[in-house]
């Protein structure tokens, strides 16, 4: 199976490493979340056999956003699918 993997931008501490969980559960299962503090993004990994899309997971991201500060979005050219 494989796993699909993405970076989130604006989305680099322990609080918004919540919210993006909180957005993506109800649509897609989380397998891990990496914070980048430096770069401002984490690293997600969502658990094998997830057929949510890029689109998909961009709405619910668009949505976290709301009243956060921040602009919570799937970084261009990093959804990929890992082994």
């Amino acid at each position: 199976m494989t796993t699909t993997v993405f970076e989130v931008e604006q989305a680099g501490c322990e609080s918004c490493a919540a919210r993006v969980r909180g957005a993506l559960d109800p649509i897609v299962a989380v397998a891990q979340i990496e914070i980048d503090e430096d770069a401002d993004a984490a690293m997600v990994r969502l658990a094998p056999g997830t057929d949510a899309t890029e689109e998909d997971v961009n709405r619910a991201l668009l949505e976290a956003s709301h009243g956060s500060g921040h602009a919570y979005r799937v970084k261009p050219g990093s959804w990929h699918l890992e082994p």
